[in-house]
């Protein structure tokens, strides 16, 4: 008799980690129906809008369909198709990189910062829902998650995340979180998910550029 599904109402009522996975499930689902609603809005497909959030905020040199595809868990043909529709509609144009001709970097036009600065707002009720735990709940739940995706970065589910725990300067001491870069400890609710000074431990760095 095999496993009973992490699915099954009855599992979970008797096992924790079912319920966690059957919420982070239908957290999955709000993400899904309110980032489809923002597209059906405005005329996007749902991977364009996220192309143009990442576009408005990422630096340049993160502004190629590579890292796109990457960090999006995507194909490069996939990535390709929502690039060239958006260039189509005039909400970015691509620049030839100065030491590669052949490669070239995603910038936003005045039309396609502007609709991403509105399109980016979808997330805000999932934002409005968390703010409302006290603070400390919040650092927990952020902490929570954070180790979560680590274990599935580690399992190559999803590529590794430029976040604390995959970074070469952090490091898990006995009294907790530990930044080698600024010498100092870190509270949960410090720990990033996307930091800009993040660095892949010696070796790991050419692993995900592959």
């Amino acid at each position: 008799m095999g496993k009973a599904s992490i699915f099954n109402p009855a599992q979970q009522a008797g096992n924790v980690s079912s319920k966690v996975v059957a919420a982070l499930e239908r957290l999955s689902e709000a993400f899904r129906v309110l980032l489809w609603n923002e597209a059906k809005q405005y005329g996007l497909s749902p991977i364009q809008i996220q192309v143009l959030i990442f576009l408005q905020h990422y630096p340049e040199e993160k502004r190629t369909v590579t890292y796109l595809a990457s960090y999006f868990n995507m194909t490069k043909a996939t990535i390709s198709d929502a690039v060239k529709s958006l260039e189509s509609k005039k909400l970015l144009i691509r620049k030839a990189m100065a030491n590669d001709s052949r490669s070239h970097t995603l910038h936003l036009v005045k039309d396609g910062k502007t609709l991403a600065a509105k399109v980016e707002r979808f997330a805000q009720p999932m934002y409005d829902s968390i703010s409302q735990l006290p603070a400390d709940k919040q650092d927990n739940l952020l902490e929570s998650l954070l180790k979560t995706i680590y274990q599935l970065n580690q399992q190559y589910i999803i590529t590794p995340q430029t976040m604390c725990l995959n970074c070469r300067f952090y490091e898990h001491k006995t009294s907790g979180h530990y930044c080698h870069l600024v010498k100092s400890p870190l509270q949960s609710g410090d720990l990033r998910v996307d930091c800009p000074e993040f660095q892949f431990p010696p070796g790991q760095e050419e692993n995900n550029q592959e």
